[in-house]
């Protein structure tokens, strides 16, 4: 009775130490709209610190926008931490699940901007007709691109029929730097990157007047309505307890973390509500 016992012990033991490591044992994927090797130091600490709380490996896998739905859809990542166009199209058509939204120090939304060199005269929508514009991924950066159209649109300007040109860049500090140099009347960008290349000292914020300048809660210069941050979402395939161990790590991740002060966030919160960027993008025509 007492080997029979033991050996019940071991069993239990060694079926608790397999699932442990299957759930543990995730590629978390994130979106690099700047570069791979930039993500990958952003997101670093964040995979350590998952990787303490749910006892096991946390691979950070650094992915251009264009190969995000791609590595979800194939089961690449396990998970995916993106701009919320990606999400929504993630959660909408390919059955993920949104686990949290990102919360940086100008808060839990973001928004476009529209740029212009500083003394152009072009401040408003109409003035952008006839203009070369530039933006970053056509159709999947949320910030860099759809953000933008919607607005655009709004006001009775179409990017694709109105502008003289309209093209796409590799990044989106070379928007900026080609606006500034006048080889591009207009640019798309994300809130948030003006000042944090103003940072870096590659330009000044005063080098560029802001299209229709909004003002609301969002400290960063912008031009657009305020969305939702990047989202983690969960893959249809993933494992349901690993993505619950991960939401609770996530959402008691602190301001002062390692992990938080490296990627420049002050941690997560629970999702925020898509719907009103899903009807953005149907708008659009993009879902």
């Amino acid at each position: 009775m007492k080997k029979f016992l033991l050996l019940g012990l071991a069993l239990a033991g060694f079926s608790m130490v397999a699932n442990a490591v299957y759930a543990a044992d995730i590629n978390l994927g994130v979106q690099a709209p700047r570069s791979t090797l930039k993500a990958k130091a952003k997101w670093s600490e964040l995979g350590k610190y998952l990787s303490a709380e749910i006892g096991g490996k946390v691979k950070i896998v650094p992915l251009k926008p264009g190969a995000t739905v791609k590595a979800v859809k194939s089961g690449k990542v396990d998970m995916m931490l993106s701009n919320p166009v990606i999400a929504v199209l993630l959660t909408k058509k390919h059955g993920a699940s949104a686990v949290a939204t990102m919360k940086k120090k100008s808060g839990t939304q973001f928004a476009g901007v529209i740029i212009t060199k500083k003394g152009s005269g072009i401040t408003s929508a109409a003035q952008t007709k006839g203009k070369k514009g530039m933006a970053f991924k056509f159709k999947k950066s949320a910030a860099a691109y759809v953000f933008q159209v919607k607005h655009l649109m709004d006001k009775g300007v179409d990017p694709h029929k109105d502008f003289a040109s309209f093209k796409q860049a590799k990044k989106q500090d070379d928007i900026v730097l080609a606006v500034k140099a006048g080889i591009i009347d207009v640019g798309f960008v994300k809130s948030g990157l003006l000042e944090a290349m103003e940072k870096e000292g590659k330009v000044a914020v005063a080098d560029f007047d802001i299209v229709d300048k909004a003002s609301d809660s969002l400290k960063h210069v912008h031009s657009t309505a305020l969305y939702p941050q990047w989202t983690m979402t969960a893959g249809a395939k993933a494992d349901a307890a690993t993505v619950e161990s991960v939401k609770k790590a996530l959402l008691k991740l602190t301001v002062d973390s390692a992990a938080s002060k490296k990627a420049g966030i002050k941690g997560f919160v629970a999702p925020l509500d898509l719907n009103g960027l899903e009807a953005t993008l149907s708008a659009l025509g993009l879902i």
